[in-house]
């Protein structure tokens, strides 16, 4: 069993979704470090990163995993690229949302041996789930949709409840074959290659 803290927007939802994908990947159960805050959205998992971590260090945690939405379009937010100036991105306020996760976080949890993974889906969670269902898109989900759409496509509408979504989401994900059609996203495969070495 591998103790993971994982600050996400949505403790309840997308965090356990993360948690499962760890579980996947990792092929060893994963258990959440109990998060003493409740994030509720991507400036929340910014500014409340370090006081978690704490935390969690304090309790002998050594593996984290943040995350938040890209919530951007065709023109700002853009797919996080290796080549990126992550300080200029993270102080753009159209730039890179992973450069600018990754900037929140604080040094000292990888100067403690603390291992990190940063993971910005583009344009959102739902992007992912419906790739892995099979929805056709008349160009990349990544530089099309706006993420509303993309949730209101998946989940339709009213917006069901968190443990429907939730319940929805692992449904996909469990689905045979979803790590292979996941791996089609650059997003995704950044995540993955966070990991390895965490095994």
């Amino acid at each position: 069993m591998l103790t993971v803290a994982i600050g996400a927007e949505g403790i309840d939802y997308d965090a356990e979704i993360y948690r499962t994908l760890l579980e996947m990947l990792l092929g060893t159960p994963i258990a959440r470090y109990p998060p003493q805050v409740r994030f509720g959205g991507w400036k929340n998992v910014l500014a409340l990163a370090e006081t978690y971590l704490r935390d969690a260090h304090s309790a002998g945690v050594k593996h984290a995993l943040f995350a938040i939405d890209n919530d951007g379009k065709s023109t700002k937010h853009l797919e996080h690229h290796p080549a990126h100036d992550a300080a200029a991105e993270a102080a753009d306020e159209s730039g890179c949302r992973t450069c600018l996760l990754a900037q929140a976080l604080p040094g000292w949890w990888t100067a403690n041996a603390g291992k990190r993974c940063v993971v910005v889906p583009v344009q959102t969670l739902e992007t992912w789930l419906l790739c892995i269902r099979g929805d056709d898109f008349s160009a990349s989900p990544e530089q099309q949709y706006h993420r509303d759409v993309l949730k209101k496509r998946f989940f339709g509408r009213p917006l069901p409840p968190a443990p429907v979504r939730l319940s929805l989401a692992l449904a996909e994900i469990s689905k045979p074959g979803a790590l292979d059609i996941l791996r089609q996203r650059l997003s995704f495969r950044q995540f993955e290659a966070q990991l390895a070495d965490w095994r």
